[in-house]
């Protein structure tokens, strides 16, 4: 991986001199974010690294049969412990965000902390200046993908289960291979990871077909309830309060793949799912088709990014304004109106 040779180098010879190793995930992780950090938690254990993977909150049930996934520390139930592992930590792997607000409240134990910092991820304008290593490539599909191609420059071979973790990451960001998906290069690397034994089939259950009651009644109230299709015929909206929420036992990773069911409709070329997790805190994820670049927009009104065709930010304030705002914008904004 001649692009990030010197990256590489530097961060092999760290792992040489250094043993406790504290990796990251975003907040709210999804499928990459856990995904990877699993992966080099597996990898890394395996060849006798002190490792600690500390979630800024919960892990959705989804993504909790991967390896390793029984010892994540969740940031927001066990802080003080968090807080000790990372400030013994000598190494900090940053994984699948691009700067440190992404890890909610743990933003200051993680700027305070003096271990020595990589950051690995392919979402656009990383932080630069938060880490003294940075892998960032926004052409491939999911951080997992990188990961992967980090792993085998440092001579990591990932085993049956980083492979597993490494596989699922894959297939939720790119909503099995529907989108960010188009490089010949991904799918070879999906093969070496077949070739490394993956029970694929149990990967696809475990993620995508094993729901509860609950979010499937979800699921049914969203998409016959909540379902808008704005007047262009353009632009599908999903809409969900906090009240929503909790009326269904809202759990974690219960609207993941929500958002881009409505694409599937005739005619859909931007599907979006505004979510109130908390009270004054509103969520927002954005699909499209083809070349219509979601991520521009999602940056220009709910202080987002991402991807071309796949893309999230956020609003503080209430859900009916953000609501109110993506009514009055999106048509226009993609000159639909």
């Amino acid at each position: 991986m001649t692009l990030f040779s010197n990256e590489i180098f530097t961060f092999s010879q760290k792992l040489t001199h250094h043993n406790h190793i504290v990796i990251v995930p975003h907040k709210d992780p999804d499928g990459d974010a856990i995904g990877s950090a699993l992966a080099w938690c597996n990898v890394l254990l395996a060849k006798g690294f002190a490792v600690d993977v500390i979630s800024p909150n919960e892990v959705p049930g989804s993504l909790r049969w991967m390896n390793q996934s029984e010892t994540i520390i969740d940031f927001t139930k066990s802080g003080e412990v968090a807080k000790a592992k990372i400030a013994k930590a000598e190494i900090l792997l940053f994984l699948d965000f691009n700067s440190l607000p992404r890890t909610g409240k743990m933003v200051d134990a993680l700027t305070n902390s003096q271990a020595f910092r990589v950051m690995i991820d392919h979402h656009p304008f990383p932080d630069e200046n938060v880490v003294n290593v940075l892998i960032s490539d926004t052409a491939v599909s999911s951080t997992c993908e990188l990961t992967y191609k980090v792993m085998v420059a440092m001579g990591l071979v990932p085993d049956k289960h980083a492979s597993e973790c490494l596989y699922a990451g894959i297939m939720t960001d790119t909503g099995m291979l529907n989108h960010n998906s188009s490089n010949p290069e991904l799918y070879h690397i999906i093969a070496h990871l077949l070739e490394a034994g993956i029970d694929k089939e149990m990967v696809h259950r475990e993620v995508f077909h094993s729901n509860s009651l609950s979010r499937m009644r979800l699921l049914g109230h969203a998409l016959c309830n909540e379902l808008d299709v704005l007047t262009s015929g353009k632009v599908s909206l999903i809409a969900l309060s906090a009240e929503e929420l909790a009326k269904f036992s809202y759990k974690p990773g219960d609207t993941e793949g929500l958002v881009n069911y409505p694409l599937s409709i005739d005619g859909i070329e931007v599907s979006a799912l505004i979510t109130e997790k908390d009270k004054g805190l509103v969520k927002i994820s954005l699909r499209s088709r083809g070349d219509i670049s979601v991520n521009k927009y999602s940056e220009k009104y709910f202080s987002g990014g991402g991807h071309r065709n796949a893309a999230g930010g956020e609003y503080k304030g209430d859900i009916s304004k953000a609501v109110e705002i993506f009514k009055q914008t999106v048509e226009s904004y993609f000159g639909w109106k």
